[in-house]
């Protein structure tokens, strides 16, 4: 049976971005909430049973700055897939 916790926000981004011994990612469970809020489209509920966090320092050399920090977003990426997939920290 699976058992719902509630955690902070800052408690969820620090154990998805969290690296083993080895400095590998270690992969996580996670749901979340799609939202579009320029095509006013989501609600779906969104399970990966194994994911990773992808990120990190980017190159200066981008056109576009996601600014992952101020939109409270991160890209994600399920462990079976290269589908990298954006989630906002606060639909989690």
């Amino acid at each position: 049976m699976r058992e719902n916790v509630t955690i902070s926000i800052k408690d969820m981004l620090n154990t998805i971005m969290m690296r083993g011994r080895d400095r590998d990612l270690i992969p996580f469970s996670i749901e979340f909430v799609t939202c579009d809020q320029k095509k006013h489209q989501g609600g779906k509920l969104i399970r990966f049973d194994a994911a990773v966090f992808v990120g990190g320092p980017s190159k200066k050399d981008k056109n576009r700055n996601p600014n992952h920090y101020e939109n409270h977003t991160r890209n994600i990426r399920h462990l079976n897939s290269d589908r990298l997939v954006k989630i906002h920290s606060h639909l989690v």
